[in-house]
């Protein structure tokens, strides 16, 4: 749990970002093999969001430069059981040319969690999962299903699968309980886990399912990406946006914060990114309701 004292207040674990190559690419494969619908586009962003998940998913266009990330660095949606990983497998294998896939590939069986992932035009990972076994292994409905309203096939016509829900982004840390203390103390988030066995490593806001998987990994094997590949933390306030940048400028030493940025109007309110111990991205931002 969070402690009461945290930093940070937050209302909400809001978005997450993607940097591609171009949103003419990747936008048409998000949509028709995931089931995320476009919400806005302008410039070089476009905001996406699944229609059973509150979160947003913000794409920033970075052109033929923009490198691959790594499989560490992905987003996942959850389908209802695994047969249909295995038939979005099969269907994403068969159409990999026509819509662009850099890979499609099986994963083994991780303590319940059953999925496939593929690379989309823009070079960045997602994997389509399953926790009909960790259902059954006692994993709560609600935790398993994070969908009120289960869609139907009519959202994903032709594919044998239907994306219900985009469940969750992933980060790589090199010292899980140091990182933890951030997370929590700092960004005043919970960090939970899924399977009793394993330790908490699932960074997320109390009031909302989705999550962001922290995987430790050795200091050698880190990947360092741009700030455009972020996660979105929202609070209260201008005054609670202010009182944080200046208590964790304070306080950048004790939770090992590398980079820290001035506080910058944006177009629907005001925002700093962060860059926390393991040199990821953070946005923490007040947005007009």
């Amino acid at each position: 749990m969070p402690s009461s004292q945290s930093v940070i207040k937050p209302t909400g674990l809001i978005h997450g970002h993607s940097e591609v190559r171009f949103l003419d690419e990747t936008i048409p494969v998000l949509s028709r093999v995931l089931a995320l619908e476009l919400i806005e586009r302008r410039d070089h962003e476009a905001l996406m969001k699944h229609p059973n998940t509150g979160w947003k998913l913000i794409l920033h266009e970075g052109g033929a430069e923009v490198k691959d990330k790594p499989e560490r660095n992905h987003y996942g949606v959850r389908v209802s059981n695994n047969q249909e990983v295995d038939r979005a497998y099969q269907y994403l294998l068969a159409e990999k040319e026509k819509l662009g896939l850099k890979k499609v590939v099986k994963r083994k069986e991780r303590d319940g969690s059953y999925s496939m992932f593929f690379v989309e035009p823009g070079g960045n990972y997602w994997e389509i999962e399953s926790y009909e076994n960790r259902h059954k292994a006692g994993l709560p409905e609600h935790v398993a299903y994070p969908w009120k309203t289960k869609l139907t096939e009519e959202k994903l016509p032709g594919c044998g699968y239907i994306s219900q829900a985009m469940t969750h982004g992933t980060i790589e840390c090199t010292h899980l309980e140091s990182s933890v203390k951030f997370y929590t103390e700092a960004l005043g988030l919970d960090v939970v886990t899924h399977v009793p066995t394993i330790r908490p490593h699932d960074i997320k806001h109390p009031s909302s399912p989705w999550y962001i998987v922290s995987l430790e990994v050795p200091a050698k094997n880190k990947h360092y990406l741009t700030p455009l590949q972020r996660y979105t933390v929202a609070v209260e306030s201008p005054s609670a946006l202010a009182e944080a940048h200046r208590e964790l400028q304070a306080r950048r030493a004790e939770f090992g914060i590398t980079a820290i940025e001035k506080i910058k109007e944006i177009v629907d309110g005001q925002s700093f990114l962060l860059s926390d111990l393991d040199r990821n991205w953070w946005e923490i931002a007040w947005l007009k309701s």
